[in-house]
């Protein structure tokens, strides 16, 4: 059982640290302590999926609000350095009011649809991976899948690094799910990037034939 896995004995904020803590710095031990059974009569605040995923969302959150707030400040310094752009954008941003309630509104509604949006790719990141898994021989259900992808979401606090945040966040990403994998399936270090790997292969691999076909449907 990890920390967060056991907030009401813990307590919030204390259990959301420690498990950022040693998901990212002692993943081996972290991992080990993860470790889900489906065959084990658990009830889901022990070792369920709710509190993974509300994991996994509080620190995409977290990347997502920082990755605006880069976003948004690399476009003032470029837009401040050519004021021949200012006649181009929109009239209500002229409205300081009228700005500030469209960006809030805004905000809310981008905050909802990403929360749905990220909700499906987690379920089908982790039905992808967990077929993989499968393959390879691992021995666990598919909510252990689950719960790996979850509280190795940790990585997007990283984004509050501007440039190279993202790609920080999303090696360490993958790495944690390997050692994730490795650690509650019992796999060998080869298997276990095998199950990351090729699922970026087969997706490069389906890229690569449609790329492929629309430039012979195209030629004369």
């Amino acid at each position: 059982m990890t920390d967060f896995d056991n907030i009401k004995e813990i307590g919030f904020f204390k259990a959301l640290f420690l498990t950022w803590k040693k998901s990212l710095f002692s993943p081996e031990v972290f991992y080990k302590e993860l470790d889900y059974d489906d065959t084990a009569m658990v009830s889901d605040s022990e070792f369920g999926i709710l509190r993974p995923y509300f994991y996994a969302l509080i620190f995409t959150y977290i990347s997502l609000v920082f990755s605006l707030f880069w976003e948004v400040f690399f476009f003032k310094i470029s837009l401040y350095s050519n004021y021949t752009i200012l006649s181009k954008i929109p009239l209500f941003l002229s409205d300081k009011s009228s700005m500030v309630l469209y960006l809030i509104a805004g905000s809310i509604f981008l905050l909802l649809l990403f929360g749905i949006l990220y909700t499906i790719f987690l379920a089908i990141l982790t039905v992808i991976i967990h077929g993989f898994v499968m393959l390879m021989g691992g021995n666990k259900g598919i909510k252990n899948t689950f719960r790996i992808i979850g509280y190795a979401s940790g990585v997007g606090v990283f984004s509050i690094l501007p440039i190279f945040g993202y790609n920080i966040s999303a090696a360490w990403f993958a790495v944690l799910l390997i050692i994730g994998v490795k650690e509650t399936n019992e796999l060998s270090t080869q298997k276990s990037i095998m199950t990351l790997l090729l699922p970026f292969i087969l997706i490069l691999m389906i890229f690569i034939t449609f790329l492929i076909k629309i430039i012979l449907i195209r030629q004369p």
